[in-house]
């Protein structure tokens, strides 16, 4: 490494590229921002990434980000000041063969994203980070009690709580990643429909994780160890069936992890419904739960805040509590606005990006570094057309129940109701009172005639064979991924299309900063 220098450490990060390869130098206490899609390697020192801190035993590691729809990722240097070698150093390399430099000392963070599929910002104001000292002291915390838990103590489960719009996703992320610092795998119970870290929307569920996790939800979509079909945004329209699911992820994962011995911390993601019968749900929820930490989103409006202390519990059984309260200030997402940033998406927006990335998985002609983000539009367009040369599984109608989570199908209905939906894969009852769900599909055609369904999954076709329902919800298929310009769509159809998207029931327009078009 000395032809980055003499063996004094630089007072400001560096960074060159040389046949392909980017080295990124970060002294001691000092910051880089980075957006894109790499592998990173650490060849000395130690880097903090969300939570993680990452060395050169770890090898590669993957950093997935949303350059143009999220806040850049933050790399920072943590080598103690009297160490003898005071930076860290790390290689950075593209995903796509076909990209790369040959010879560039200094390039254009255009250029960068163009020829590298990620860019380096160095004395940017963009190293403002969205995560707080407020937050980072809650993670002091969290790592010495991981610490106990480690050497034998109590299992740690750790609830994230606060109202829509307040960060609970980035806290999740951040205390997921702390954790992997004690741990080898994270469990990660999301009861979040709406906006959910691993899934597609319409979901609750069971991920066990790895590795580190950093971006927006659709650049790291996981395949669950369980999950539940609740087939909306919203736990409102069903709330028993929302709330025994959740409590029937615990129970699995108390019977598969903890009682088998395995170590293992979860950190559950709430939803953001805290009013009325939604703040009933959460106390039920946490109630089952039992968490040994809470960390509680709070707002400078008193109305979005949740009540203080351990609001769950009955306080007429007095029943004795030993969880650790740690109230957070919610993320500042003005600031990156203000620092001209990009711009921060609502939720429906959000959705529609998972769905996105449902859709290539689908048909997995596209990989995540060509997709064009900063023209989504035409990335869109180009995935429709995909999702029409795909196969799709073909599987008979009196092979499976069909079901609806919410209403009844009129007799001899389902083809108008199926066509152009998203279902729930449901397993074969295992024993357990709700069924697992094994992933979702879009029901590209129906022949009636035939009794036969054409699905379209990322499920594999062995798994498939277990499926024994189609469940059938309220979620919304965005109507940009189903008509193409190219080729005839023959799953779109005047009942099955309204207004925003797809499915059994009214759809909600939204305006959207993604470009996309309207129906």
């Amino acid at each position: 490494m000395d032809e980055l220098g003499d063996g004094v450490s630089p007072k400001e990060p560096s960074f060159i590229i040389r046949n392909g390869v980017g080295t990124l130098r970060i002294p001691a206490r000092r910051r880089a921002c980075m957006s894109g899609i790499a592998k990173m390697r650490v060849e000395e020192g130690s880097v903090w990434v969300m939570g993680r801190q990452v060395t050169p035993e770890h090898g590669e590691v993957m950093l997935e980000t949303d350059w143009a729809n999220g806040p850049p990722l933050l790399l920072e240097c943590m080598g103690a000041l009297d160490e003898k070698r005071r930076d860290a150093v790390m290689f950075l390399k593209s995903f796509g063969e076909e990209r790369g430099t040959s010879s560039l000392d200094c390039i254009t963070t255009e250029d960068q994203l163009k020829q590298l599929g990620y860019c380096i910002w160095i004395g940017s104001p963009l190293e403002r980070s969205i995560v707080s000292d407020a937050w980072l002291l809650g993670m002091d915390g969290l790592l010495k009690d991981a610490l106990v838990q480690r050497n034998g103590g109590e299992a740690l489960r750790i609830a994230i709580c606060g109202a829509k719009g307040m960060g609970k996703s980035t806290m999740g992320r951040l205390v997921v990643n702390t954790l992997l610092n004690c741990f080898p795998m994270v469990a990660f119970l999301e009861t979040d429909v709406g906006q959910p870290e691993f899934t597609p929307p319409g979901l609750v569920s069971i991920t066990l994780i790895k590795h580190v996790v950093v971006g927006p939800p659709h650049m790291h979509q996981k395949h669950p160890a369980r999950a539940h079909f609740i087939g909306d945004t919203s736990p409102k329209s069903d709330t028993a069936l929302y709330t025994e699911s959740v409590e029937a992820l615990i129970s699995w994962f108390r019977d598969h992890c903890m009682r088998r011995g395995i170590s293992i911390p979860l950190v559950c993601n709430t939803n953001g419904w805290i009013r009325g019968v939604g703040l009933e749900v959460l106390k039920q929820i946490l109630r089952v739960l039992d968490p040994t930490h809470i960390f509680q989103m709070t707002s400078s409006t008193a109305s979005k805040n949740l009540p203080e202390g351990s609001f769950w519990l009955d306080p007429t059984t007095r029943q004795q509590v030993h969880c650790k309260h740690v109230s957070v200030p919610s993320v500042d997402t003005s600031a990156l606005s203000e620092l001209g940033g990009p711009k921060c998406l609502g939720a429906a927006d959000c959705r529609d990006l998972m769905w996105f990335e449902f859709a290539r998985q689908c048909a997995p002609r596209l990989e995540k570094w060509e997709i064009q983000l900063d023209n989504i539009e035409e990335s869109f367009k180009l995935m429709v057309d995909f999702l029409c040369k795909e196969a799709p599984f073909v599987l008979p109608a009196k092979a499976v129940t069909i079901s609806m989570t919410h209403d009844e199908i009129p007799e001899g209905m389902y083809a108008f109701v199926l066509n152009s939906s998203v279902v729930g894969l449901l397993e074969k009852n295992d024993g357990t009172k709700i069924p697992n769900c094994i992933g979702l599909g879009l029901v590209r055609g129906v022949d009636q005639e035939q009794g036969l369904l054409y699905i379209l999954t990322p499920v594999p076709d062995n798994n498939l064979r277990n499926v024994e329902t189609l469940a059938l919800g309220q979620l919304e298929f965005p109507t940009v991924l189903l008509e193409s310009e190219s080729y005839p769509t023959p799953y779109i159809s005047h009942w099955s299309i309204e207004k925003g998207g797809t499915g059994s029931g009214n759809m909600r327009s939204h305006s959207n900063k993604l470009g996309l078009p309207s129906a």
